[in-house]
């Protein structure tokens, strides 16, 4: 297949957006930690349990509304009023668009404030919170001031979704920052100021959402697009969108779906549970937001406008770059995970009330979690070239179909191995997903080049041998450093650090594209920079 320069030029592209997700996101995701690990140090684990089990349900309608089935069907449609310039239509349908959004999370919000009690009933049954003394009324009390997150992280990534249709990226990414911001302040220096002091979690999250919605507003109002409440019945743009919403709502309820299971097993299991789950899927949230999401936000418009022009052979070119591209990074997070899980939870939230077995669980978690890097950065680049094509059903019968492989698998493996064995199911039901879209992508859009991704992916592998040869002398490192915290911290650094450069350099030697074309794209950008 021969490779057009224009078809050159949109890899690049996706490379360069691409980063500029990844640095915004680096910076928001880094601050999560430091309000994870400030969470854990202030409050127990009851507090904990309850208000990661009361944000699930907000955090589920937020990514099936927000970021999820609202804009992966609105971006699209709406990429096409602007490659045709027709900014009048798109002005309209984004306009007529917030007004069903805002309306439908209106409902969603005063349903789940009043509903909380019987929801949270039915999630948390189990002997994990039922025998803790007050910690069912402390998790329904706040799911009810979280069901006000809602509309607000769902209005601030329904404006990200237009600003990256205009290929603004790093600003989007990096506003989740002012919710953590708004959280670590809370956390540190008003918690004593409320009756119940883990009261301040939830509605510091609430002040976080409406500041991460309203810096979105300077450069919508640059660009003319702040969407004005309108119509929306009636409009041609908008029932194509709502066409396309329905099988992605159901694809994405059910990803989020595995979210209220893993809830609900783990209310059956020791106390804690929980919290380890979430912390441990928090800390895989970060490499996976650095490089799959970030590769997938910035490929959704490209992609999209490829389709429109009928390019197929382009937008398979494109989508085999995004995931090799993705890849290169995944591989080596995995291996690193799961060779260094331990010591990155000890550094990290060892410490105040969070104690040696808490750590040890959330690190067993993790472990397993690692291996689900690779597959989850498959789903999220392979399944934006679905949405880009507004087909949103195939995706929807991919989650599904590993969502049920999940509820059978994890209620064989927590009867014998607790929450490890749900976060093992969690790993193979994600390599299910992914077998499936890999599948359906060669079947339904265009076969992908496997003789070019087997080859990379092989070099990454190889080169990730030598980050897990440098891991193995963490101990050295530590014992070097010493044993308080700041040596743990300066150990751990230092072997995320070689590892880095081992692999990077090992993947030098072995002339990995993704590496040199990369270095390539941002050497060109420098240059232009300094001759400006």
């Amino acid at each position: 297949m021969q490779e057009t320069p224009s078809h050159a030029d949109d890899r690049k592209q996706v490379a360069v957006s691409a980063f500029w997700v990844a640095l915004g996101t680096l910076t928001s995701r880094g601050l999560g930690f430091l309000r994870d690990m400030t969470m854990v140090h202030f409050f127990s684990a009851t507090q904990t349990d309850a208000f990661f089990v009361a944000f699930r349900l907000p955090n589920l309608f937020r990514r099936l509304f927000g970021e999820g089935a609202m804009t992966v069907s609105f971006i699209p449609v709406f990429t096409d009023f602007i490659k045709s310039d027709d900014k009048k239509g798109a002005r309209e349908l984004a306009g007529a668009v917030f007004t069903l959004l805002f309306i439908v999370l209106s409902v969603i919000t005063v349903v789940g404030t009043f509903g909380a009690t019987p929801i949270i009933n039915f999630l948390s049954s189990g002997e994990g919170f039922t025998s803790v003394p007050g910690k069912m009324a402390l998790t329904i009390h706040q799911t009810r001031i979280l069901f006000c997150y809602i509309m607000l992280v769902s209005i601030y990534a329904f404006f990200m979704g237009i600003l990256n249709t205009f290929r603004v990226f790093w600003l989007p990414a990096v506003a989740p920052a002012l919710w953590n911001l708004s959280m670590i302040i809370g956390m540190v220096f008003f918690r004593n100021y409320f009756h119940l002091p883990s009261d301040i979690l939830a509605w510091s999250a609430v002040i976080g959402g409406v500041l991460q919605a309203v810096i979105l507003i300077p450069p919508l109002y640059k660009r003319h697009f702040i969407p004005q409440f309108q119509k929306w019945w009636g409009n041609p743009a908008v029932n194509r969108v709502l066409k396309a919403m329905g099988p992605s709502i159901l694809g994405l309820s059910v990803m989020q779906l595995a979210v209220l299971i893993n809830t609900y097993f783990a209310s059956r299991l020791e106390e804690g549970s929980n919290s380890w789950l979430f912390l441990a899927d928090r800390m895989l949230e970060l490499p996976l937001s650095i490089f799959a999401v970030s590769v997938g936000t910035a490929a959704l418009p490209m992609l999209a406008s490829l389709w429109s022009k009928g390019d197929k052979e382009g937008m398979s070119e494109a989508s085999l770059h995004a995931l090799k591209l993705s890849l290169f990074m995944a591989v080596p997070c995995a291996v690193g995970i799961f060779c260094l899980s331990h010591p990155i939870v000890h550094t990290l939230f060892e410490h105040g009330k969070f104690g040696a077995h808490p750590a040890e669980m959330t690190a067993s978690i993790l472990k397993i979690y690692g291996f689900n890097v690779i597959f989850a950065t498959g789903v999220r680049v392979l399944a934006p070239s679905f949405y880009a094509m507004k087909n949103t059903w195939l995706p929807a019968l991919s989650a599904s179909l590993a969502l049920s492989c999940h509820v059978v698998i994890a209620s064989l493996l927590t009867k014998k191995f607790g929450v490890v064995g749900l976060a093992t199911s969690s790993v193979l039901s994600g390599g299910i997903n992914f077998s499936i879209l890999l599948f359906a992508y060669q079947k339904m859009i265009m076969p992908l080049n496997f003789k070019k991704l087997v080859g990379p992916v092989g070099k990454f592998f190889i080169a990730s041998l030598a980050l897990a040869a440098v891991s193995t002398l963490h101990h050295t490192t530590e014992m070097a450093f010493g044993d308080s915290k700041p040596g743990r911290v300066a150990s751990l650094v230092l072997i995320i650090g070689l590892g880095a450069i081992a692999y990077f350099l090992v993947a030098w030697i072995l002339k990995t594209t993704e590496l040199t074309e990369t270095l390539g794209v941002f050497q060109k950008k420098i240059k232009s920079r300094l001759a400006k």
